[in-house]
């Protein structure tokens, strides 16, 4: 699995996402301390990576393309010929977007687990993170910062785009099926088995690409909420 994450993330996170944190005790983490501030600074960039989100793009690109392919073979009125060549370069495409995907997937949980531990390693010491740098020392500043940590980095641009992978089956059914006042598509008339292919293919490349993009994004940030003390009351967290 290594072998297959290594091209997907960075040089200086590797070493923190590929440590074995299970082998840990708990007399082992207050000398990890230390190395927190760097560690989440490396993961924080690396969970933004451009690598993995443009990795990502591909493969739900590949899974349309390949979807359309496939719907072209379908499609009523069109000779065998090109009802093979969709077939024939519809599935392989398909095939490639769900291999990509699933290492883009992998390669990012790993990247998300390293970067929560790390995160959380004050609320697995025994004093509860009392004394910790930068972690429930100030109220205001912990419960601040709880809330705009969404907003850092490149974060809003991940979730604007999980947001539109979840929704590209709609826009798709709402501006090329459905049309408007003014323009009123007919190019599906007809064509119910391709439209069926087409929406499926959108329907399963937006929810995946959709799912693991805020996936990560909200296991991060619930990890980083911990430190607000609004929280911690409201669930009766001590």
């Amino acid at each position: 699995m290594a072998s297959q994450q290594a091209p997907l993330i960075g040089d200086d996170a590797r070493a923190f996402v590929e440590r074995d944190y299970g082998a840990l005790g708990s007399d082992d983490l207050p000398g990890m301390l230390w190395e927190r501030t760097k560690a989440l600074k490396v993961l924080a960039r690396e969970c933004d990576s451009f690598a993995r989100l443009l990795s990502g793009l591909a493969a739900w690109a590949l899974a349309v393309a390949g979807g359309a392919l496939v719907a072209l073979a379908v499609w009523n009125d069109v000779n065998c010929v090109l009802r093979v060549v969709g077939v024939v370069l519809g599935v392989p495409l398909v095939v490639a977007a769900a291999v990509l995907g699933r290492r883009v997937w992998h390669a990012g949980r790993a990247v998300v687990d390293a970067f929560c531990w790390w995160t959380l390693l004050p609320e697995k010491l025994a004093s509860g993170g009392a004394g910790v740098e930068d972690w429930r020392s100030s109220p205001v500043r912990d419960a601040v910062a709880a809330r705009v940590f969404v907003f850092q980095g490149w974060r809003p641009l991940r979730i604007g785009l999980g947001a539109v992978a979840f929704l590209s089956p709609a826009i798709f059914f709402a501006l090329a099926v459905e049309g408007g006042p003014r323009y009123r598509p007919t190019w599906h008339e007809g064509q119910a088995s391709a439209l069926w292919v087409i929406g499926l293919t959108l329907v399963i490349a937006g929810f995946s690409a959709g799912a693991v993009v805020l996936g990560g994004q909200w296991r991060a940030n619930l990890a980083h909420s911990q430190r607000d003390p609004v929280q911690r009351k409201i669930f009766g967290q001590r």
